[in-house]
């Protein structure tokens, strides 16, 4: 039997779709529902059912899913075992982060890890909430913010700051709040997904505050965020990094800089590199070392 034909059918039930398993092996969507019926004339056997909305197996199709899953997987860590003992990696490494990431700093990371091995493609989708992509769409996923499902596997690697920022300019036209409680009077730049209605502070004695703020534009991108607050348009409440080069430069300013931004528990925000399995291919495991590796030396160097 055709090994590529039995991982084509593994990967459609996996994806849920022929279209979703064509994009991940690299074939077109004809080609591939060519296979899975030269597949099921070989069995002697309907394996999917189709309809206009959903792709299920048959009783058939969960038969050899249930046997070929595991087939599969071990002659992919096989193969890529006996690789890697050639000094060569292969396949594609999937991954999801936010549009910052995205922008910010994950461009050099890829690059470094695609030059150290260059038979490893990568895909990068960009999302609002990257975990979201660990139902089988992405590999792993670099998070930021809330403490993710405890059901991933992954490494937090570090909590970061989140400031309180205007313009110069906004503040010119509007007294800088002096407690949390003076935001009710604010133009509010807010995230559409991450706390879009109030915003939590910690005090230095740990007291919390949960202040509710009155959203004046909400945007679902982290930079545009960050852009609309240099324009004057308003406050936003953003990641350190995100802002540390425009408040160097005076065209942000830190507003209640003695309180501390964190989740309505008191839980800071964090860096996450996230997978679904702990059992992954030897390339994924290795983008995701790189990437740990890289991260927490970027936010060591940014002090």
């Amino acid at each position: 039997m055709e090994f590529d034909g039995l991982r084509l059918f593994v990967a459609v039930i996996e994806h849920g779709s022929i279209a979703g398993a064509s994009r991940q092996l690299g074939l077109s969507p004809s080609l591939a529902s060519r296979r899975i019926a030269a597949l099921e004339s070989r069995m002697g056997a309907r394996l999917l059912l189709r309809t206009t909305r959903s792709l299920v197996a048959t009783e058939a199709g969960q038969a050899l899913f249930a046997w070929a899953r595991g087939t599969v997987a071990d002659w992919n860590r096989l193969n890529e075992e006996i690789g890697a003992s050639q000094g060569r990696v292969s396949g594609l490494v999937r991954i999801a982060t936010n549009d910052f990431a995205a922008a910010g700093y994950m461009p050099p990371i890829i690059a470094a890890f695609s030059l150290r091995h260059p038979d490893v493609s990568v895909s990068v989708s960009i999302a609002l909430e990257p975990v979201r992509l660990l139902d089988g769409a992405c590999d792993i996923a670099v998070h930021a913010g809330r403490r993710p499902d405890a059901s991933l596997v992954g490494r937090r690697l570090y909590e970061y700051r989140r400031r309180l920022v205007a313009s110069p300019a906004y503040l010119a036209r509007h007294p800088a709040p002096g407690v949390p409680a003076d935001l009710v009077r604010h133009l509010c730049l807010t995230h559409t997904v991450s706390e879009p209605t109030e915003w939590s502070f910690e005090a230095a004695g740990g007291t919390i505050t949960t202040q509710p703020v009155r959203s004046h534009i909400s945007c679902d991108s982290w930079t545009m965020l960050r852009e609309l607050a240099i324009e004057g348009t308003g406050i936003a409440r953003l990641s350190d990094t995100l802002v540390r080069r425009a408040l160097a430069e005076g065209r942000l300013v830190e507003l209640l800089p003695a309180l501390r931004s964190v989740y309505a528990d008191g839980d800071p925000p964090a860096m996450w590199v996230l997978f679904a399995h702990r059992e992954m291919p030897l390339r994924a495991r290795l983008f995701a070392d790189h990437v740990v590796e890289r991260l927490i030396a970027l936010h060591r160097a940014q002090g």
